[in-house]
């Protein structure tokens, strides 16, 4: 999973730290449940003047961790959230790598926050709790597995998906993942200027994230 907090020239942004009240309200549990959080679950922590305080960029990374919403009061403004959704069949490592690298770039355009999830039950739950902005949906192993994502992300709403498909995948193929609700198709082996173009299009469609 790749959680990432970024400015518009790609650095994180240095968020202020939340008291353990605050982040209690924000999540709507009681403090001795973010108490827990923090002596158990691996929610960091700093002391701030004598007083313990969590960051809000370890606070989205832990939400996502565990699958939880991510309330929009600890959000950057204007903020855009992306989800990959994958075959288990691609490594790990070059999914953190993709997805990385994703963020880096376009990080010039937005502030960004990604993560990503295998096929599955699981994808339809993270998609409900994560609730992306986009769900860019890798269909180069599975077009049956990423036609399903496409038409839950449309029963839904309010949210784009855009689909990267094999070089060789037939026309009509990338017609029916347009057709099923797919805001765009485009080969996974395309350069990044054109992708990034792509994506930006399609996530300008959203209007203001903040209003």
């Amino acid at each position: 999973m790749v959680a990432r907090t970024m400015t518009g020239s790609g650095r994180k942004e240095q968020e202020p730290a939340l008291k353990i009240e605050q982040v209690a309200i924000l999540c709507g549990v009681s403090v001795s449940r973010v108490d827990n959080w923090i002596e158990k679950n691996g929610l960091k922590a700093v002391d701030v003047n004598g007083t313990r305080k969590v960051r809000q960029e370890d606070l989205v990374e832990f939400l996502l961790h565990y699958n939880m919403p991510i309330p929009k009061g600890i959000l950057p403004v204007n903020a855009r959230k992306l989800l990959l959704v994958y075959s288990a069949g691609r490594g790990r490592g070059a999914v953190y790598s993709f997805l990385k690298s994703l963020s880096d770039k376009m990080s010039s355009k937005f502030r960004n926050i990604t993560d990503s999830v295998t096929y599955g039950k699981s994808a339809e739950y993270k998609i409900l709790n994560f609730v992306p902005d986009l769900v860019l949906v890798d269909a180069v192993h599975s077009d049956d597995d990423a036609l399903g994502v496409v038409r839950f992300v449309r029963s839904i709403g309010g949210m784009r998906s855009v689909v990267l498909v094999r070089r060789n995948m037939a026309v009509a193929r990338r017609a029916e993942l347009i057709r099923s609700g797919a805001h765009a198709v485009i080969e996974r082996n395309t350069g990044w200027k054109d992708m990034l173009r792509c994506l930006e299009r399609v996530l300008n469609s959203l209007g203001d994230s903040s209003k």
